[in-house]
């Protein structure tokens, strides 16, 4: 008796050593000091570790460690196993196996007695049902158990996809179960029926509403550099300029959160595939934001076509960049849409219908040129001088062709010429600038110059040409009309000790396109065509239209103030 007394007193001691463990474990957990609390639960093989275990890990985004511990959990242990049971659905939801989420949350809809599981299941289950995206619905469709589901999942999407789609699925759903007379089947039959019938509830413009509680994961890839080097401010306040932006929608949404995960790219081409595997592999990136130079880009971007995962670059105008590509978007417009916006202000706004073109082979400004001259021509105006030619073989002397603008040096056509469109770029830009100005004044010229940004800084004062006016375009400049400009200063220096550059307001205005584009369209799935139907975006120092595009179309033109003399 003694001896069986002692064994008794030893496993009292050591249930009851467990136990305090166990909630020293689970206090830890609820402190969000995930670390510690998984020592102490991976030490104590019981069912309530195992849930806790698995609880944990889903809270840390480890969703197969959280199924593992789990599903260790058998349905002996009726309480825990459907609390089990529920966060293995929300596992499976986040790893997209939709199929397993919806059987689970079914069974535990059909089974479990505890109120609040059942509550929370039956409504992550309508949730889910109304999220998934057709080819999504699809595969769950074939992938559940149940019929009962099957036709939820069809239900469910009436009115949400076109009649066509929603006729197919129906059609599956016949071809595929055995057929009940129930009043769910003859109503959507006769929803079904009739396209015209349809049509009076489908919206082509809704989309699905996530469930509450979903986050969506943004990646930032963009290069590190040392804390002396002149761009070193770039990385950081685009950073910080993301982080602001991220934080602003958590505390804003109670029903989503994002997060941010950051890789640095070196800026070396080489670490591409490395950085787009880990963010989509190990972090499951809805979307990239960066990188900063369009040779990393253009690497980044089969990338992201491979694992279809939109990439925003913020700075990256690559005219060769998105050739071909579904899932890369470029916020700064590149130098074909600052030539076609530029064509569109000199012909509609500025009503000019004669127009010369000079710009430098092998330059930036050269698919600025040809956007021009194409756009011009659909709009019914006409370029008359077009030079695109290899000035620095030349020593930049453009007099042999801006002799050909005046018309009374041209006497066999004698065009009068409205402006001369001359996208300068690059470190050359100014002194082409200053040759063009000095060879128009030389022939008293009245025409107007159109240009691309550096012209912004042009030395041409009221006394020189000064019945002549220069235009250009502008992609970024802080917005200060916009109110929130000065909300952003504020935020900004309180939260990070420095004033923002111009590209912390960027770096914001690139999180915030892609947040609100995931906010419309709910389901990370829709992102690329979100993005691609996002318009009309004032931000603090771009605006945003992709008009379909994948590439903004907002273009400022401004007019060259000149100085005194």
């Amino acid at each position: 008796m003694k001896r069986i007394s002692i064994l008794f007193t030893l496993c009292f001691i050591f249930v009851s050593v467990n136990a305090q463990s166990l909630q020293t474990g689970i206090n830890f957990y609820e402190e969000g000091n995930y670390q510690e609390a998984l020592r102490i639960f991976e030490n104590i093989e019981e069912s309530p570790s195992y849930l806790y275990t698995g609880k944990t890990y889903f809270a840390l985004n480890n969703y197969l460690k959280a199924k593992n511990s789990l599903n260790k959990i058998d349905s002996t242990s009726s309480e825990l196993y459907y609390e089990a049971k529920y966060t293995i659905a929300l596992a499976d939801f986040e790893l997209g196996n939709f199929a397993a989420s919806l059987d689970a949350l079914n069974e535990i809809n059909q089974f479990s007695m505890q109120g609040s599981i059942k509550r929370d299941a039956f409504n992550f289950y309508r949730e889910l049902l109304n999220y998934l995206t057709l080819e999504q619905r699809f595969k769950a469709f074939k992938g559940v158990s149940h019929d009962q589901i099957r036709l939820d999942l069809i239900e469910a999407v009436v009115g949400v996809v076109d009649y066509p789609s929603a006729k197919s699925l129906f059609t599956a759903y016949t071809n595929t179960v055995n057929i009940s007379d129930s009043s769910r089947y003859k109503n959507l039959f006769r929803v079904l029926e009739d396209s015209a019938s349809y049509a009076q509830r489908y919206n082509p413009n809704k989309y699905t509403q996530a469930p509450s509680g979903l986050s969506y994961n943004i990646g930032v890839a963009l290069p590190e550099f040392d804390l002396d080097a002149d761009e070193f401010e770039i990385t950081q306040h685009l950073y910080f300029g993301i982080q602001l932006a991220i934080e602003n929608f958590n505390s804003q949404n109670t029903r989503q959160k994002a997060f941010l995960t950051y890789r640095n790219t070196d800026a070396d081409v080489n670490s591409a595939a490395f950085i787009a595997s880990d963010l989509v592999w190990n972090h499951d990136a809805d979307a990239i934001i960066g990188p900063l130079f369009s040779e990393v880009a253009f690497e980044l971007s089969k990338y992201a076509e491979l694992y279809e995962t939109p990439l925003l670059t913020p700075l990256a105008n690559s005219d060769n960049l998105n050739l071909d590509l579904n899932y890369t978007f470029q916020l700064n417009p590149t130098f074909a849409v600052q030539g076609k916006e530029m064509a569109q202000y000199a012909v509609q706004t500025l009503q000019f219908d004669t127009l010369a073109v000079l710009a430098e082979k092998g330059s930036l400004g050269e698919a600025s040129a040809y956007a021009f001259i194409d756009e011009v021509r659909n709009l019914g105006a006409e370029v008359v001088r077009f030079y695109v030619e290899d000035l620095a073989s030349q020593g930049y002397d453009i007099s042999e062709y801006v002799k050909n603008f005046d018309p009374e040096v041209d006497t066999v056509y004698n065009y009068n010429i409205d402006a001369i469109y001359a996208p300068f770029t690059g470190n050359i830009a100014q002194t082409l600038m200053s040759a063009l100005i000095t060879n128009l004044e030389a022939m008293g010229s009245k025409m107007s110059i159109l240009g691309s940004e550096e012209w912004e800084t042009a030395e041409i004062n009221s006394g020189r040409l000064p019945e002549t006016e220069v235009y250009y375009t502008k992609t970024f400049e802080v917005d200060t009309t916009n109110s929130a400009v000065n909300d952003f200063d504020s935020e900004f220096r309180l939260r990070f000790d420095t004033q923002p550059n111009q590209f912390a307001y960027i770096g914001y205005d690139a999180a915030k396109v892609l947040l609100e584009s995931l906010i419309r369209v709910q389901n990370p799935d829709y992102l690329k065509e979100g993005l691609k139907s996002f318009d009309n975006y004032r931000g603090l120092i771009t605006r945003v239209s992709f008009s379909g595009s994948h590439i903004n179309q907002e273009v400022t033109i401004k007019r060259l103030t000149k100085p005194d003399n």
